[in-house]
């Protein structure tokens, strides 16, 4: 079963080779390492109760989300490295004594940029939530909620390039300050201060 997760993977790295003339991270490369950091850190703390640890561990989403292929992906991989059997065939689960399932809570891109800047800071975020329970009891073992960002800049005019379409989820929320952003609060610093002036002069 574990192959089949390979071919969105194949469709990302294609993808990825689209913007090999921008010599910046794409969108998905960076939520990929973000992810992954968010794994990497929920595995590490994840106990594992002694009696089950050669039993397959079935890995299931408990929500969709468009990019539960990518964290399908990266918590087999790293499962496999730590040396747990993993299954994502549901209906092996009568062979599993133990579930590890997960949620995406959220995931994205964001960027701001100045009034005149050239670049934008972006970055990537995920909350994951995994939870580790008992396939026949449905008894909780252990369970963890992991927060994860990864920021870097990257020139403005490579904001489209470095996103694709197949892939809403990794699309930049850009933020751009504007001058009324940047006249409001001098403006009200401005009626603020004569207001006070006003009051104490008049006293």
């Amino acid at each position: 079963m574990l192959p089949v997760l390979y071919r969105p993977f194949a469709v990302l790295l294609i993808c990825a080779t689209t913007v090999t003339a921008a010599p910046f991270p794409t969108n998905m490369d960076l939520l990929v390492e973000t992810v992954a950091s968010a794994v990497d850190a929920g595995l590490a703390e994840m106990d594992m109760p002694d009696d089950t640890a050669a039993a397959p561990l079935l890995l299931v989403p408990q929500s969709k989300h468009d990019a539960n292929w990518m964290v399908d992906h990266l918590l087999s991989s790293k499962l496999l490295d730590r040396g747990f059997n993993v299954t994502l065939d549901s209906t092996a689960k009568q062979l599993s004594h133990m579930r590890l399932s997960y949620r995406l809570l959220d995931l994205g891109v964001t960027g701001q940029s100045g009034l005149r800047g050239s670049e934008v800071d972006r970055q990537g975020r995920v909350t994951l939530a995994l939870r580790l329970s008992d396939e026949r009891s449905d008894a909780v073992h252990w369970q963890d909620e992991i927060t994860r960002t990864r920021r870097d800049r990257v020139p403005k005019s490579q904001i489209e390039v470095l996103q694709h379409d197949k892939f809403k989820f990794a699309k930049t929320e850009l933020e751009e300050q504007t001058w009324g952003k940047f006249v409001e609060p001098v403006i009200v610093s401005t009626v603020l201060g004569g207001l006070i002036y006003l009051f104490f002069s008049n006293r």
